[in-house]
């Protein structure tokens, strides 16, 4: 379940990571966030506070306790890997409080679906990451966020699903695609896997068709279902294009 892929992503390191699955009582709740890039707001917009201000019209389920971001992460630089601060204006405040390496995670990129197979010197590492955001509307927000620098695809078929994964919410906002990242799918497959995956929560910005990538992924991960079954309700709508370039996110329960 979620402690199992966390014990597994962590292997054999009594760091930071294996500190807090010694302390955390029960299964945490993992809020999977694929093609992150360093967007860091989805910490907001799913703490409790952003909640009580933003009411849904239903009761939500409850949010989660850990972040899982995954990306392959083409790029040569990055400055939530080199600077602590990572991003400050007058509203809000982005800092990495603290940085454990962990171990590689022997994954491979597929030319089928990602633009730069050859990746970077960063894909195929994984961190566990402290990451504090203030806000001047919400207060002082912590959450452990696991990073792994890997293909989205390739780490549902040979991570998620070989652990038996529950993941509480899924996160599909800028999405690759072309979306300014390195991608040839919009991540419309992740609706085939909700119920696999147990989710409760899907957060969407609603920009997903069906692209060659997401074709290509049927093919190279046959974990991944050939459609989708569930049903979704929405419950809340932001217009927010400072998080999606396409504009609206909305929340949906799975029903």
């Amino acid at each position: 379940m979620s402690r199992q892929l966390l014990y597994d992503l962590n292997g054999n390191n009594r760091g930071q990571l294996k500190a807090f699955l010694d302390t955390f009582q029960g299964e945490p709740r993992i809020a999977w966030y694929p093609s992150c890039g360093t967007d860091f707001r989805a910490l907001l917009y799913l703490h409790p506070s952003f909640s009580a201000l933003n009411p849904a019209t239903q009761q939500e389920p409850q949010s989660p306790d850990f972040f899982l971001y995954t990306d392959y992460y083409p790029w040569q630089y990055s400055n939530f890997l080199n600077e602590p601060i990572i991003y400050s204006d007058d509203r809000t405040i982005v800092v990495v409080e603290s940085i454990e390496q962990l171990p590689r995670l022997n994954l491979s990129l597929h030319e089928e679906i990602v633009h730069f197979p050859e990746g970077s010197n960063t894909t195929d590492h994984a961190l566990f990451l402290r990451i504090r955001i203030d806000s001047n509307k919400l207060g002082s927000i912590t959450f452990p966020v696991l990073y792994a620098f890997a293909e989205n695809e390739e780490f549902y078929c040979r991570k998620l699903i070989p652990n038996d994964s529950k993941l509480s919410h899924i996160i599909h906002v800028r999405y690759g695609g072309g979306c300014g990242g390195g991608g040839n799918a919009s991540g419309i497959w992740l609706l085939n896997v909700l119920e696999q995956l147990q989710c409760e929560m899907f957060i969407t910005d609603n920009h997903h068709y069906w692209q060659q990538g997401d074709i290509n992924a049927l093919d190279l991960c046959p974990h991944i279902p050939k459609e989708s079954l569930v049903q979704m309700e929405s419950i809340r709508t932001v217009r927010s294009v400072s998080w999606s370039g396409h504009g609206d996110v909305t929340w949906y329960v799975i029903v």
